[in-house]
C-alpha cells in the first residue's frame, strides 16, 4: 500500500495497489526527496488514457521496476484532469526538452521541483526507438548522484529560460498587492481603452489568422494537413465568426467541410455518438478512443453554430457529394448522437451534473485492449446486422449492401489487431440510403449495449460541467428559435426512462428537457459558491477552483440567464465575474492567472510560475473564455469594471497576436462573439 489511498482521483486510486511507493503531489514528497538526497520521478496521466495504463501494467506494476524506483527516487503520481496547473507547466518543460509532450508524462525533478529530464511513454523493454524504462531509471539515478550540484544549477537555469516573462504570456513572481475584495482598487493605473478599440483590431486579426490557417488546410480531408489530426474547435469557431463579421465565405466553407468530414469519420463514434480524443490518421478514421466530456461539449457547440447557418452551403463549392438537406442530416446526426452520448453515458440523472470522461479501455482487460468496446470483427458485424431480422438472409449480397453504406471493410478502418472502426461514406447520408444507415447503426448499438463498458470517471469537474451546460444553452437557443419559426428538423435527447425521444415540430416539451438538465446540473456549483465563496474544483469535498472552472461556470450562467431570463443566474454570473477579477486578474498588466493569486497550494518548483496564457492548448484558453464571459457581463450589466478588465486584458494579449495568430483563435472568437452578441 502506498500513499494514494485517500485520494479522490480515479487515476490515483487505480495505482493504490501498485508496488511503487507513490505520493500525491505534496510538500512531504519533496521534503522526503531532499532528506534522502534523491531525485523525484513524476508520472502525470489520466484514467481515460490508454498508454498510461500500458506503462502502469508494464512497469509500475512490475516488482523489479518498482524496486528500482523505490530505492532511487521519490515517486509522485498526478492526475492531469485534477491538476491541470501541474500538468500544463511540466508539459511545457517536456515539450521543450524532448520535442513533444503528452500522456503519460514522465518527468524527473530535483527535490525543489525543477525539471531536468523527461519524456512521455517509456516501454518496459527497448522498442519503438525508445530505451527500456529500467535503463532510463538507472542511468538517471546514476547521473543525478554523480552530478547533483550541476543538475540543481542547470534545472533552475532551464526553468528561468523556459518561463522568461519577457518571452511569453506570463508573470513570474507576480505581485499579490492587488489581492483585495474592493474592485475599485484592483487596477493599478488608469487606462484609456474601450472594447470598441479591441473589436476593430480583432476584426482584422481574424481575417489574417483565418488566412494563415487556410494556407495549411487539408482540402481533401478537412482540418490541418497533418497526421495525427486534431479538431481545433476554437479555430473552427474563429472561421465561423470570420464569415459573420468579415463576410469570408471561404472561412465558413472550410469550417463546414472539416465538420462534415469529422462527422463521417471513425473519430466520431458512429454507433452511440461522441467525439473520440483525436484521429491517428489524416482521414479522421482511426482514433485514440478516449471520449472526454470537454471535447464533446466544445464540439456540440460548434456543430450547432454551423448548423444554424446551413443555408450558406448552397453558395459554396465544397468537395462534398451531398445536397443541403443531406448535409443538414449529417450535422444533425452529429448533434443528436453527441447529445445522446452526454445524456446517456455521462449525465447523473439523480443528482444532476456530468461525469468527466469515458476511457478507451475496458476495465480489467489486457493492455492490448485499445478500443475493443468501440470496434468490430467482421463476424461480429455480420451477426449484429442479421440477428433478429427475419427480412434479411445471411448472405454476401446483403452484407455487401451494408458494406456499401459503411466503410468497415476497408484497410483504412482496420486496427493493428484486425478489428474494424465504423465510419461512413457520404452516400450513407443520401436521401435514398439514410433510413438503411440508421437501421444498421441501431442494430450495432443493440449489440454494443451488451458489452462491458469502459471505465467512466465520475468526478464532476466545474470546468467540464460549465462547458457542457454552456453548450446545452446554445443548443436550446438554436432549436427553440427553429421551433418557433417552424423550421426545426429533428433533434433528440435521452429522457429519464433511458429511451431516446425525438424533438420535432409537434413537441416542444423535449426541447425544454435540455433546459431542465442544464438547470439541474448548475445547481451543485451555485450551492458550493454559496457555502464556500467559490464554485470549487469538483462536486464533493471542497477543493479550490481554478480559472478554467470559473470561466466555464460563468459562460454557463450567462447562457442559463439568456434561455430562462431568471435573474438569479445573472446575479450568480456577476458574483463569479467579480470573483474572477478579484482572485485571478493581473492588476498591473491585464490578463488572468490560471490559479488564484492567493492559492493555498504550496509553491513548489514550476508552480512558482504564474501562468497567464492565451494559447489554445488542446482546447480553449481560459483567458479567452473569461474575456468572452466578462464582455457579455458588461453588456448585460453596464458595469464598467467588466469592460475595463476585458479591454486592458485584450490589449495585453493582442500584442502577441502577430506571433500566435490561429493559435489564439479562442481569444479572437470570444471578442467577435461579443460583437455579434451586442446586435442580437
Amino acid at each position: 500500500m502506498n500513499n494514494l489511498k485517500s485520494e479522490k482521483s480515479a487515476y490515483l486510486q487505480s495505482a493504490v495497489n501498485q508496488p511503487v511507493n507513490w505520493y500525491p503531489w505534496c510538500k512531504e514528497a519533496f521534503e522526503t526527496a531532499k532528506t534522502k538526497n534523491i531525485p523525484v520521478l513524476m508520472d502525470i496521466g489520466a484514467v481515460w488514457c490508454h498508454w498510461c495504463h500500458v506503462i502502469d501494467e508494464e512497469s509500475y506494476e512490475d516488482e523489479e521496476t518498482a524496486s528500482i524506483i523505490n530505492d532511487n527516487f521519490i515517486a509522485i503520481k498526478v492526475d492531469k484532469d485534477e491538476r491541470p496547473d501541474i500538468d500544463g507547466r511540466y508539459q511545457k518543460a517536456v515539450t521543450a526538452f524532448a520535442g513533444q509532450g503528452g500522456w503519460p508524462l514522465t518527468a524527473f525533478l530535483t527535490y525543489e521541483g525543477y525539471f531536468f529530464y523527461g519524456g512521455t511513454y517509456y516501454p518496459k523493454e527497448s522498442k519503438f526507438g525508445l530505451p527500456a524504462f529500467k535503463t532510463v531509471l538507472l542511468q538517471i539515478s546514476k547521473y543525478y548522484t554523480e552530478n547533483k550540484e550541476l543538475v540543481l544549477e542547470q534545472s533552475k537555469d532551464f526553468y528561468n529560460e523556459l518561463f522568461d516573462e519577457k518571452k511569453g504570456l506570463a508573470g513570474k513572481g507576480a505581485s499579490l498587492f492587488y489581492q483585495t475584495n474592493d474592485l475599485k482598487h484592483i487596477f493599478s493605473s488608469s487606462y484609456d481603452l474601450s472594447l470598441k478599440d479591441t473589436e476593430k483590431k480583432i476584426k482584422k486579426l481574424a481575417a489574417e489568422s483565418a488566412k494563415e490557417f487556410l494556407v495549411h488546410f487539408d482540402y481533401e480531408n478537412g482540418g490541418l494537413d497533418e497526421s495525427p489530426k486534431f479538431y481545433y474547435f476554437p479555430v473552427l469557431e474563429m472561421l465561423y465568426y470570420d464569415y459573420l463579421i468579415n463576410s469570408n465565405k471561404e472561412s465558413f466553407g472550410a469550417g463546414l467541410f472539416a465538420l462534415a468530414k469529422i462527422a463521417l469519420g471513425g473519430v466520431f463514434d458512429q454507433v452511440e455518438g461522441g467525439f473520440h480524443r483525436y484521429s491517428t490518421d489524416k482521414k479522421w478514421i482511426i482514433p485514440h478512443f478516449e471520449k472526454l466530456a470537454s471535447d464533446n461539449a466544445s464540439g456540440l457547440r460548434i456543430y450547432v453554430k454551423y448548423y444554424s447557418r446551413i443555408k450558406i452551403y448552397s453558395g459554396l463549392n465544397l468537395n462534398l457529394n451531398l445536397d443541403i438537406g443531406e448535409l443538414q442530416s449529417l450535422l444533425l446526426n452529429a448533434i443528436n448522437k453527441t447529445l445522446d452520448f452526454l445524456t446517456e453515458r455521462l449525465y447523473d440523472r439523480i443528482n444532476g451534473g456530468f461525469y468527466s470522461s469515458m476511457s478507451a479501455d475496458v476495465s480489467g482487460e489486457s493492455i492490448t485492449d485499445d478500443g475493443s468496446f468501440y470496434t468490430w470483427t467482421e463476424d461480429e458485424l455480420k451477426n449484429a446486422i442479421f440477428s433478429n431480422d427475419k427480412t434479411l438472409s445471411y448472405n454476401e449480397l446483403k452484407f455487401s449492401e451494408a458494406e456499401f453504406l459503411l466503410n468497415f471493410n476497408k484497410e483504412d478502418g482496420t486496427m493493428p489487431d484486425g478489428r474494424k472502426v465504423i465510419y461512413f461514406k457520404e452516400n450513407a447520408f443520401k436521401k435514398e440510403n439514410y433510413e438503411k444507415t440508421n437501421s444498421l447503426i441501431n442494430k450495432l448499438k443493440e449489440v454494443r449495449n451488451k458489452r462491458k463498458l469502459p471505465f467512466i470517471d465520475k468526478l464532476k469537474y466545474a470546468s467540464v460541467n460549465g462547458n457542457i451546460i454552456y453548450a446545452l444553452t446554445e443548443v436550446y437557443k438554436i432549436f427553440k428559435e427553429d421551433y418557433q419559426s417552424s423550421e426545426i428538423n429533428t433533434i433528440k435527447i435521452n429522457s429519464s426512462d433511458n429511451n431516446a425521444d425525438n424533438f420535432n415540430n409537434n413537441n416542444e416539451t423535449l426541447i425544454n428537457k435540455i433546459k431542465e438538465i442544464a438547470e439541474k446540473s448548475i445547481k451543485p456549483f451555485t450551492e458550493c459558491f454559496d457555502k464556500n465563496g467559490d464554485v470549487g474544483r469538483f462536486i464533493g469535498e471542497y477543493t479550490e477552483s481554478n480559472l478554467e472552472d470559473n470561466s466555464y461556470i460563468l459562460s454557463a450562467l450567462i447562457g442559463l440567464y439568456e434561455i430562462t431570463l431568471k435573474e438569479e443566474y445573472l446575479e450568480y454570473a456577476k458574483k463569479i465575474g467579480n470573483y474572477i477579477i478579484v482572485n485571478f486578474y493581473d492588476g498591473d498588466n491585464g490578463g488572468f492567472y490560471d490559479v488564484r493569486k492567493n492559492s493555498k497550494t504550496p509553491l513548489i518548483g514550476f508552480l512558482n510560475f504564474k501562468e497567464k496564457s492565451i494559447l489554445d492548448y488542446g482546447g480553449y484558453s481560459s483567458n479567452a473564455l473569461v474575456l468572452c464571459g466578462i464582455t457579455k457581463l458588461y453588456y448585460l450589466t453596464s458595469d464598467d469594471v467588466f469592460e475595463r478588465a476585458a479591454a486592458v486584458s485584450a490589449e495585453y494579449f493582442i500584442n502577441y497576436a502577430s506571433v500566435y495568430k490561429h493559435n489564439i483563435a479562442g481569444f479572437i472568437s470570444g471578442i467577435m462573439e461579443y460583437s455579434i452578441y451586442k446586435k442580437k
